[in-house]
């Protein structure tokens, strides 16, 4: 007697030996169609294979275009011959006219497959990302290391889980449950390891925009020195006085910082006072006198050079440089250089610099400053 299941499958001898008929007679019909569907179905599948190397291949070498041709060809070099196959047989299905049961398995295994590809691709590209910033940073340290480990576990059990999600979801399963429970474990696990992530998430944050890398001069606060290691939780700093300082990554990342590596310039003043017995023609000169002092020294470009004012025991002069470079020892020589020019060039001119000093006037009635009282 027939036994047919509740999703509607015959498993008789009857129902089975008709569908072996009907097999038959749809192949005995439709065989012409089938070959030339094979045979396009076999050569469009090499040809996508052969695309994707060539692909593959075209970005790797692409260096003229840009670095990242480099992540788009690595996740290229992932396309899975499954894939292929599948995009093959779903792409000639229409030609051959086949029968609806035929295509709904087409179609279910194209679901799986090209979910599952997409979600292969998306990791790539974000870990083919995340490593390359990683060594553009020029960072060897171990922590970091073991944390990209842990950062691709993350991302893999992510992109897999939205794929298993999608694929549950086309085959009618019900998700709105999973992706309920799913958020409030993802909650929970966040609190729970609140601190962990919030360092590691500084680490990347200091990965990727940059605000220094390893061997930058950074300064913040009262603080300055040469960053020397990266690390999951903590970045270590070398001081100028010689000691290692050892920062939290959070805490770097919303402080204000100056990053002295990244100097093109550096600008210095110099303040001068002459005697105020200084004549106007020698204080005009002195402008020009300045200018032309540090007008001489390399790498020095003077921004203003004036008279700033009169005080109470002098005549003030200011005179601001820029120098041409970022490195300290250029800034310090110039600097040094300036002074003993500016110094040289006023000896020479007879021009005093105004010092502290104490005038004492004494009363004289045969020749008195002020007149004497009656």
């Amino acid at each position: 007697m027939p036994q047919q299941t509740d999703n509607g499958v015959l498993t008789s001898p009857e129902e089975i030996a008709l569908m072996h008929h009907q097999i038959t007679e749809w192949f005995s019909q439709h065989y012409i169609q089938l070959l030339i569907a094979m045979t396009i179905g076999i050569l469009l599948f090499f040809g996508l294979l052969t695309l994707r190397r060539m692909a593959e291949r075209f970005l790797k070498r692409s260096a003229f275009l840009s670095e990242w041709t480099t992540i788009v060809g690595e996740a290229v070099g992932r396309t899975n011959i499954f894939f292929l196959a599948i995009l093959t047989l779903r792409l000639i299905t229409s030609y051959t006219g086949s029968s609806e049961r035929i295509y709904e398995t087409i179609q279910f295994l194209w679901v799986i497959a090209s979910t599952l590809q997409f979600a292969i691709w998306a990791r790539q590209l974000i870990l083919g990302l995340i490593t390359y910033r990683v060594e553009q940073a020029n960072n060897t340290n171990r922590n970091l290391d073991n944390a990209l480990n842990l950062i691709q576990l993350l991302v893999s059990l992510a992109l897999f889980l939205v794929a298993a999600i999608v694929i549950l979801d086309n085959l009618g399963v019900n998700v709105t449950g999973l992706i309920a429970g799913l958020g409030i474990g993802g909650i929970a696990i966040g609190l729970a390891a609140k601190g962990i992530f919030d360092d590691l998430f500084s680490a990347l944050v200091i990965i990727f925009d940059q605000p220094f890398r390893k061997g930058d001069i950074i300064s913040w606060k009262d603080s300055s020195g040469t960053v020397e290691r990266i690390g999951l939780k903590t970045t270590r700093i070398r001081a100028g006085t010689g000691e290692e300082i050892i920062v939290a990554n959070n805490m770097l990342v919303n402080l204000e910082m100056h990053n002295l590596s990244e100097q093109t310039r550096q600008r210095f003043s110099l303040q001068i006072g002459v005697v105020c017995s200084t004549t106007p023609t020698e204080c005009e000169k002195l402008v020009s006198i300045l200018r032309e002092e540090i007008s001489q020294i390399t790498l020095c470009k003077v921004v203003r050079s004036c008279m700033k004012g009169i005080g109470a025991s002098s005549f003030d002069f200011e005179i601001v440089c820029d120098v041409q470079s970022g490195v300290p020892d250029d800034y310090f020589s110039a600097r040094t250089q300036a002074c003993i020019n500016i110094l040289k060039r006023l000896e020479k001119e007879g021009i005093v610099l105004a010092y502290p000093t104490v005038t004492n006037y004494n009363y004289n009635a045969d020749k008195a400053i002020f007149s004497s009282p009656e």
